[in-house]
């Protein structure tokens, strides 16, 4: 995280002027590739929920919302289903969509700059080398591939 927070930090204040439906957007574009970019999460509850969730993030991007609403018992469930998220990078994921669906006035830039750090965190500890730290990011091919791509997705919708 040293490197996404160091290459990020001047997007912070700039995604408060995205209209909270585009930062929705942007959210769920990058969820998406990131999911991509982890690769096939083993069958069973943690897939299936992360499915469902991005099915109901998807609708609300089509429909032009300021957020993600997903059940209460989707919501209810979310820590039993954290706690068997066991797979790498899964419970960051998970987080992500977490923080798009308890967004009580939209999804904040604070929101999004929080959901972009889940989705880098995915990515990072799904692929982490056994080195760790700032150094070892900025070798990492993922990790650099992940920035790039959150920056181009803001840059789109600045």
């Amino acid at each position: 995280m040293y490197l996404w927070k160091q290459e990020m930090q001047s997007y912070r204040d700039r995604l408060q002027s995205i209209p909270p439906f585009e930062r929705l957007a942007i959210a769920v574009s990058v969820m998406d590739w990131t999911l991509a970019e982890m690769g096939q999460i083993q069958p069973g509850v943690v897939s299936e929920y992360i499915a469902s969730s991005m099915q109901k993030a998807h609708e609300a991007v089509g429909s032009g919302v300021e957020k993600l609403t997903i059940s209460d018992e989707m919501l209810d469930s979310w820590n039993d289903v954290d706690d068997q998220a066991e797979e790498a990078g899964t419970t960051h994921i998970m987080s992500a969509i977490l923080a798009c669906a308890d967004a009580p006035g939209g999804l904040s830039g604070e929101v999004l700059y929080g959901v972009l750090c889940f989705c880098y965190e995915a990515l990072r500890e799904r692929f982490e080398e056994s080195d760790v730290g700032l150094e070892a990011e900025r070798r990492s091919d993922k990790c650099v591939e992940a920035i790039s791509f959150q920056k181009a997705r803001i840059i789109d919708f600045l």
